[in-house]
């Protein structure tokens, strides 16, 4: 019977499923009929997936969610379900990094910094969409183990004068600034609203930054200089020293940025772990349908398994 993996976001589902073979198996990069749905075109999440079910005439047996939602599993009437943070599934798709004799479709990855990979230590990935999400992958002989964390709630810290006045902006609003307080698509928008008192949505901020307008430029700036100090204090955390992926829905679309923006230097600048972080391997995922294949694989990962929930 099918299995249904699906990932919720802030502002998109996206689904998928799968058809399991006579030994109960299946590829977890098979997906069937992926569809991206507006979360803005139905009342909840169970109605999208109500939705596909029906349009694809799907009875489902195991149900795989990269969001908190067990009331989903009742929606679309599965008889089991796997419940993961959405970035555990992010950083599952990324497991044949440390899986030398498995590869999975690269054409949606591609290599920012080559460096020199122990394979040996965690992989990190990190990545901000409508927030800042933040696991690992260990590496377990043949298998994986996924660190879940919420690193997008770690304190900010701020590197310069420009990034302490956006600071104290936010620390007037909120009091506890949050990393994802800057480095999200909302934070996107608060880092421009700080600097030049004017609202924009992120995609319209982007959009200018791409486009060379100086202001932008800087709010973009400033939010991937940010986003790589939360990620290089990361790789010192964990020993994440197998590489860094960056995923989420917003730095693939400004890629062509990242060599100019400061990114690299401020990753790097760590004062006496230079060395140590300047031979990270630093990636960018912009698969579309990366959640998705994270939580296929989730089904058949051995620690995660554990989890699946009858009902």
């Amino acid at each position: 019977m099918p299995r249904l993996v699906v990932d919720i976001g802030g502002t998109s589902v996206r689904i998928a499923h799968q058809r399991v073979d006579a030994a109960q198996t299946c590829d977890p990069a098979a997906l069937q009929d992926p569809e991206v749905l507006a979360c803005a075109d139905f009342a909840t999440a169970g109605d999208a997936l109500l939705h596909y079910c029906n349009q694809y005439r799907l009875d489902i047996e195991l149900l795989g969610l990269a969001v908190a939602a067990a009331a989903l599993t009742a929606a679309i009437g599965a008889r089991r379900y796997l419940l993961v943070n959405d970035f555990t599934a992010q950083a599952l798709a990324q497991r044949d990094l440390l899986q030398g004799g498995v590869k999975l479709s690269q054409k949606h990855r591609q290599i920012l910094r080559r460096g020199k990979g122990d394979l040996s230590t965690p992989l990190l990935v990190i990545g901000p969409g409508t927030g800042l999400g933040v696991a690992a992958l260990v590496p377990d002989g043949e298998e994986v183990q996924i660190i879940e964390g919420e690193g997008g709630h770690v304190s900010y810290a701020p590197r310069n004068a420009a990034e302490q006045a956006v600071l104290a902006d936010l620390a007037a609003e909120f009091g506890h600034v949050s990393a994802e307080r800057i480095i999200s698509g909302p934070g996107l928008e608060a880092v421009y609203y700080s600097q030049t008192g004017e609202k924009r949505p992120a995609p319209d901020i982007g959009g200018l930054a791409l486009v060379g307008d100086a202001a932008a430029l800087a709010a973009v700036s400033l939010m991937l200089q940010s986003l790589a100090t939360v990620a290089a204090n990361a790789v010192l955390s964990l020993g994440a020293r197998a590489g860094v992926v960056i995923a989420g829905g917003i730095v693939p679309k400004l890629a062509d940025l990242l060599g100019d923006s400061g990114f690299f230097d401020r990753f790097d600048d760590h004062g006496r772990r230079r060395s140590y972080l300047e031979t990270v391997p630093i990636y960018l995922s912009s698969d579309p349908l990366g959640g998705l294949r994270g939580m296929a694989a989730g089904f058949d990962n051995p620690y995660l398994s554990q989890r699946i929930i009858h009902v």
